[in-house]
């Protein structure tokens, strides 16, 4: 950023209109990218850094786009968790992906995973209508609000 604005001294006139522009601009891409909570997973490594290692609970879609009932089922997740700050969504394409479904043994798609610290805590294979979909991540927040309650009065009492 140092350097376009270096780049912009040259060209005060150009500068003076541009610049609060692209500092908008790189805002907004900032914020988008920390809020950022529905991504497409293409391998192992990025399935590590953001599912595994993720504080929060994410919902692994495994998906083919030959799959009429995952057409169905990607976008309902993806609707109802847009705005979520609890609760991640990766989609993975079980054709670019064959390592990650033979690791968790994905025999038929949508196939649903539901991990937590790094750990399984919840699933679904086949295809739910929206109305079941909501009550899912609904029951998926409470159960990750009250992990985290647990949580906190654990770090209260050690610290103490």
């Amino acid at each position: 950023m140092f350097s376009l604005l270096v780049r912009f001294q040259a060209f005060p006139a150009v500068a003076q209109r541009s610049l609060p522009v692209i500092l908008s601009a790189i805002q907004n891409f900032s914020q988008s990218q920390t809020t950022q909570k529905i991504y497409d997973i293409n391998n192992h490594n990025e399935f590590d850094q953001k599912i595994i290692n993720s504080n929060v609970p994410v919902i692994v879609n495994f998906h083919a786009e030959w799959c009429a009932p995952c057409k169905t089922l990607t976008p309902i997740l993806t609707t109802s968790l847009e705005n979520s700050e609890d609760i991640d969504l990766a989609v993975i394409d079980v054709d670019k992906n064959i390592d990650l479904v033979e690791t968790f043994d994905v025999r038929a798609v949508p196939a649903i995973l539901v991990f937590r610290n790094g750990v399984v805590t919840d699933k679904f294979v086949g295809l739910m209508d929206d109305v079941n979909i909501k009550e899912f991540i609904e029951k998926l927040r409470t159960k990750a609000r009250l992990q985290k309650e647990t949580e906190n009065e654990e770090s209260k009492k050690k610290s103490k």
